[in-house]
C-alpha cells in the first residue's frame, strides 16, 4: 500500500508556498477529517509557536487496513488463550507484564531489573507488599488480568493514576507542587538542544486536560485513533515533572485492554522499545509546525507498533501450544500416575509460560492439587527418583523440572 505523506513533506516539495497552504485546507475541510479538540503549538526554534493547530486526522487507506488486522489479530489471541489451562493464561500474562514493566522503566531511562519486577509480581500475589518497589505499577497492570479498569472522568484522576503509578519513585524535588500538577514550566532537552515544552504551568494544563478528557469520551472517534492521539497529547502537555510516559503508556494499555485483549495491551511498551526511533520520530514529525496538527501518519505509525507487539504475541503463543503439547507427549511416554503426570504438567506450563517468575512452591502445588504435604511429599519424592524432577530450595521447599525432561520437550 503507498505511503501516506504527511503535510511535512508537501511543505518541502511544493515551491509555491500558496500550493502547501492551499493542501493544509483540503485536508483540514475534508468532509471525511476528525477534529479532535485537542488544540497544539508547535515548537519552532527550540520554543512554543503562538500559532495554535487543533489535531485532525483523515480515515486514510492504512488506518482503515490496520484497524482491521489489529481487531483479527486480537480475536486470534483470544482464540489461542482459550486453548491454555487457567493457570497457563495466568503465567503468560505475568510472564509477559514483567518484560512490559521492564520496556516502560527501560524508555524513561529508570533503572530495573526483570529479577525486581518478577520479585514484586511474587510479593504482590501472595499478599506480602510491605515497601516493596514498583508494587503501585504492577497493581494497576495487573488490574487487566481482572478486566479492572482506570476510568478518567476528571482531571484529579490523572493525579490519582500518578500517585500510585510512579509517585514512589519520583525524586522529591521532582513531585508536583501545584494543587494537582506540576506549576512551572519544563523543557526536555536531548543533548544541547531543547527537543520539547510542556505547556506552561497548572492552569494550562488543566485546560488541555480537560480538552484531552473530552477527546476520550467523544463517541464520534474511532477508538484506536482516538487513544492515540490522547497518547500524543498527554506527552504534549507534560503534565508532571517526571514519570510522564510511564502514565501515558499505561493510559494507552487501560484503554486497549479495555477495547481489545489484555496480551495486545500489555505488550505495547514491549514494542516501543523494540522499535525506539520509530516511536520518536512519530511524535518528533506530529510537533513538526509544517505538519500543522494533522495525525494521521502518528495513528499510522503507533498502529503499527501495537500490531507488531500482537504478532509477537502470536508467536509466543503458537511456540507455547505447541511445546505443550509436545509436553503431554513426552509425559506419557514416563510411567506415571494420573496424578504425577498433572504434577508434571503444570511444572511444564511453568517452563513454557512463565519463565521470569518465581519458581512453583511445594506449598503452591499442595494447594493447587488439594493434597497434604504428606500426600504430596511422597509423589515428589517419587518423580526425583525417576529423575524428572530436583529440589531448587529448601525454604521455601520448591521443585522444578530436571535438565533432562526440559531437553526432552524443548530440544528434541
Amino acid at each position: 500500500m503507498e505511503k501516506y505523506h504527511g503535510l511535512k513533506s508537501y511543505y518541502y516539495k511544493y515551491r509555491d508556498p500558496a500550493d502547501y497552504q492551499a493542501l493544509v485546507e483540503k485536508r483540514q475541510d475534508n468532509e471525511l477529517a476528525m477534529h479532535t479538540g485537542l488544540i497544539m503549538s508547535p515548537l519552532v526554534r527550540e520554543f512554543r509557536n503562538h500559532v495554535q493547530y487543533e489535531i485532525f486526522l483523515l480515515p486514510a487507506p492504512q488506518i482503515l487496513k490496520l484497524s482491521e488486522e489489529i481487531y483479527s489479530i486480537s480475536l486470534d489471541i483470544e482464540i489461542r488463550l482459550k486453548q491454555l489451562t487457567e493457570f497457563a493464561q495466568d503465567q503468560l500474562f505475568y510472564n509477559s507484564l514483567i518484560e512490559e514493566l521492564y520496556s516502560t522503566n527501560d524508555i524513561e531511562g529508570v533503572r530495573s531489573s526483570r529479577q525486581e519486577i518478577s520479585d514484586t509480581v511474587d510479593r504482590l500475589k501472595r499478599n506480602d507488599v510491605g515497601s516493596v518497589r514498583f508494587a503501585g505499577l504492577v497493581k494497576l497492570y495487573e488490574n487487566f488480568q481482572k478486566e479492572k479498569y482506570s476510568s478518567i472522568h476528571n482531571v484529579k484522576d490523572f493525579r490519582e493514576i500518578w500517585n500510585e503509578l510512579v509517585s514512589s519513585e519520583v525524586a522529591p524535588e521532582d513531585q508536583p507542587d501545584g494543587e494537582l500538577f506540576r506549576k512551572s514550566a519544563v523543557k526536555i532537552v536531548s543533548g544541547d538542544k531543547i527537543i520539547h515544552r510542556g505547556d506552561e504551568d497548572e492552569q494550562a494544563i488543566i485546560t488541555d486536560l480537560n480538552r484531552l478528557i473530552a477527546e476520550m469520551n467523544n463517541e464520534d472517534l474511532p477508538y484506536l485513533p482516538k487513544c492515540f492521539l490522547a497518547h500524543y497529547y498527554f506527552e504534549y502537555i507534560h503534565t508532571f515533572y517526571d514519570g510522564n510516559g510511564r502514565v501515558g503508556r499505561f493510559i494507552v494499555c487501560a484503554y486497549l485492554a479495555r477495547k481489545l485483549d489484555r496480551m495486545s495491551a500489555i505488550q505495547f511498551s514491549t514494542s516501543i522499545a523494540k522499535q525506539r526511533q520509530s516511536y520518536y520520530k512519530a511524535f518528533n514529525e506530529m510537533s513538526n509546525q509544517y505538519n500543522q496538527g494533522e495525525g494521521t501518519n502518528f495513528v499510522i505509525s503507533m498502529m503499527k507498533l501495537l500490531k507488531a507487539g500482537q504478532i509477537d504475541v502470536i508467536e509466543q503463543l503458537d511456540e507455547g501450544i505447541h511445546l505443550l503439547h509436545k509436553s503431554r507427549k513426552v509425559l506419557d511416554q514416563h510411567n506415571l500416575t494420573e496424578i504425577n503426570k498433572e504434577i508434571l504438567f503444570v511444572l511444564c506450563q511453568k517452563e513454557i509460560f512463565g519463565r521470569r517468575l518465581s519458581a512453583i512452591t511445594d506449598s503452591d502445588l499442595s494447594m493447587m492439587f488439594n493434597l497434604t504435604r504428606y500426600k504430596l511429599n511422597k509423589m515428589l519424592d517419587d518423580l526425583v527418583q525417576q529423575g524428572l524432577i530436583e529440589v531448587k530450595k529448601t525454604n521455601p521447599k520448591t521443585h522444578v523440572l530436571t535438565k533432562k525432561i526440559i531437553e526432552e520437550i524443548f530440544f528434541y
